[in-house]
Formats: C-alpha cells, structure tokens, sequence
C-alpha cells in the first residue's frame, strides 16, 4: 500500500496463513486489517509450526521472518531454571524462549523500527515486553482458565508438555504423562499461567482478548483498564450461505483433532451420545473434519464416524452436514467453528462452553443442549423435522451477518491503536 508510514512488528508462534484453523485465520485477518485496511507497514517474526511452509505470503505482509525454535536443550534449560527453580514462567513460555530468536528480534526492532509491537499468544510476550513501543499482547484468551476447566473435565487427555513430549526418549514420555505427574504439572502451570498474565498485563501497554467478558474480568484483576476486546469474525463471503447438498444424515464437527478440547468432545460425543442418536436415526455419519488425530483416535472411526484428515477446503464437507455440533466440555475464548457453520446456515447444536462469549439465541440462532440426553434429544428434533432446521439456518446466517463480521474486529483495533 502506497503511503505507509507506521511499521507494526507482529512476533507469532505460527504462521498466520494460509487461514485453515481458528487461530490461524483471526491472525490472517488481523494482519489483513492493520495492513490492508488500517494502512501500517507489517512485518511478521513467526516461529513455525508442524506443516507451516512459507509459500504465498500475503501481500498484505510487508516482510516475513522465521524465527529459530529453541533446541531441545534450550527447552529443558528452560523449563529446569525459569518453571521449576524460579518459578517465574509457565511452560507456555519456556518452551518458546529461545535466546537467538531474540536476537532476530532486537535487530528487527534496530531497522524496522516499529511505533508498535505486538505478540500473539502469551507464549510470545517475553519477545515484547522490554521494547521500546507501545506493546501490545495479543492473549486471545486466559489459557489458565482453559487448564483449569480441563483439569476438572477432562485429566487423562492433558498434554501439558505440548509436542515437546515428542521429542524426549520413550521412558521419560511414560513418566510425564503417568496421572499423578500430569496433576501436580498442571496445577503448577495453571498457577504459573495466573501470575504470569497479570504480570504481562501490568508489564504491557494494551491486552487483548476475543471475548468481552474476559477483558472485563482481566482488568478487575489488574486493576487498571488496560485490556480491550478484538472480537473474531468470518468472511461471510467465503463461508457462504448454501442449501445442504446430501440427502444423506451427516452431523459435521470441526477442528484440529491434537486440541485437547476438540479430541475429548469427539471421544465423549462418539461414547455418550451418538450410540443414542443412531436408535432413533440409524443411517447418521458423523464427520470429523480436521487433521492432526491420533492413531488411538483414529480407532473410534466406523460406519458411523468418518475422520477426514486434513483437507483442502472444509466448505465441500460442511455444506453437506444437516446439523453441526460442538460438544466441548472445557475451553475458553470464542469458538470459531460455531460461527463459520451458522455463517453457512448449518444448525449448530452446542454445550455452555462451547456457546460461551458469542451472545446468540437458544432455541432461535442456535440450539445449546444442557446434557448428553438433551444432546440426543436435540439432534434428533433437527434431524427429523426439516421446518425446525430452515428456522435455526437462517436465524443463524442473520445472526452472524449483524454480528460477527471483521468490520468489529478492525474498530476495535483502531481504538486500541490510537494511543500509540
């Protein structure tokens, strides 16, 4: 864009594109916006994740620099001297400091430098907060909340060691993932993770959550008024309205399958619920559509449930589902999977958790079942009556139009932006 003036550094823990998951495409957006939209020079400093590659970078970033992941080594150094003996950073931190990264960072700062600084995820804060800019520190939402309603939903499929554990030898694996350990890791991190963010918060210029709840409850805690919300939003034209295009019972479910949160719902939904449903509705296929499942995941497939894997374009699987569902049982923030299928005028059956900070209508917009058996009960209602199911898609699709579009995303930005 011709007539950029302020430069923007944006330091991530993944790439923010192409935009095939929740994160990735609220990070997509955003660099569009402060970029396209909102005319600051962009430059992104991100560390990669597994399948990330560097082809077509948008040419709404100005300049893209891979940041070096921090060696095995480096990980353990870290989470022995800053997690466990200093007890200053969670696990969330440590096993993304990496000391040569920055210094890739400071030299960007040195040439770039930029008015403003902004990281994504706590685990990039520690890049940020001793810049001179106005730093911002993107949260997206308080992971300590998650692990703690984890920890109480959901102990076996805790991973609180990431794909680290990956990269251990086998006997150690064992003993970090044996129940007593993983509790006592936990509950650490979740500690770790409360003290840490308020003290990012207290360090940092302006936070920034999805939700408006959180940021309210955040700046309680702080007690100063320094977090705001940027809420997420969907491209409505590319998650278009379209009629159901298979005449077969398909139920859609959405997501990367290695989220903890997505893998216990599908686990306990294939368990709990669906034997049920298949009483009353024997021809339904569930599709799991996403990558990254487990092979002991994978075992749950049959004629009933169908993983897809990783695929190009999850609109060609969606636009056939009769109903979509989330049944989380723990998590935080905004769930971007609910408001891409009600965008598509797929009826969306959901939980508390996962209906949480979206603010649309049960029984009108959407439909929230208050346990497995009303799960049942709803699916079927759907399922079988086809007036019921027209009311909820397009009460959904208008609810997403008036909404959640970007437009929300990019005024609130200007807000925060303009006490640089």
């Amino acid at each position: 864009m011709v007539g950029k003036k302020k430069t923007i550094l944006f330091i991530m823990p993944r790439l923010p594109f192409p935009a095939v998951s929740g994160r990735k495409t609220s990070l997509y957006h955003y660099c569009r916006i402060l970029s396209d939209e909102l005319g600051y020079r962009l430059v992104v400093a991100a560390f990669l994740e597994k399948g990330d590659e560097q082809k077509q970078v948008p040419g709404f970033i100005d300049k893209l620099i891979v940041l070096p992941q921090p060696r095995i080594k480096t990980k353990v150094m870290n989470i022995l001297k800053d997690s466990i003996i200093k007890r200053e950073k969670p696990l969330q931190v440590s096993l993304y400091w990496n000391p040569e990264a920055k210094k890739i960072v400071e030299q960007l700062v040195k040439e770039e430098k930029p008015q403003i600084v902004i990281a994504d995820m706590v685990r990039c804060t520690e890049y940020i907060k001793d810049l001179s800019a106005l730093r911002v520190a993107d949260l997206d939402d308080r992971i300590s909340l998650r692990y703690q309603r984890q920890l109480q939903a959901d102990i076996n499929g805790i991973n609180p060691y990431g794909a680290f554990i990956n990269a251990i030898p086998k006997i150690l694996k064992k003993i970090l993932l044996l129940k007593p350990i993983k509790l006592f890791v936990i509950k650490n991190e979740i500690d770790l993770l409360k003290n840490y963010e308020l003290k990012i918060g207290r360090i940092c210029d302006k936070i920034i959550f999805v939700a408006q709840k959180e940021a309210e409850e955040f700046n309680r805690e702080l007690g100063e008024q320094k977090a705001k919300a940027v809420p997420i939003g969907v491209d409505i034209d590319y998650f278009s309205y379209c009629r159901q295009s298979s005449r077969y019972n398909y139920i859609g479910f959405l997501g990367a399958m290695d989220v903890a949160h997505n893998e216990s719902a599908i686990r306990h939904f294939v368990a709990d619920i669906l034997p049920y449903i298949l009483i009353k509705v024997p021809d339904l296929i569930l599709l799991v559509i996403g990558g990254g499942g487990s092979e002991k995941l994978k075992k749950l497939e049959s004629a009933h449930v169908v993983f897809t894997g990783k695929v190009k374009d999850v609109r060609e699987y969606l636009k056939q589902c009769k109903v979509f569902i989330c049944p989380l049982s723990f998590g935080s923030g905004i769930k971007t999977k609910n408001l891409e299928a009600m965008s598509m005028g797929i009826p969306v059956v959901t939980t508390y958790i996962g209906a949480e900070n979206i603010g649309a209508k049960n029984g009108q917009d959407w439909i929230i079942a208050e346990n497995d058996k009303d799960y049942v009960l709803q699916i079927c209602n759907l399922l079988e009556k086809p007036e019921l199911r027209e009311k909820i898609r397009k009460n959904g699709r208008k609810f997403i139009e008036t909404y959640w579009t970007w437009n929300a995303a990019k005024e609130a930005f200007i807000q925060i932006l303009k006490w640089e």
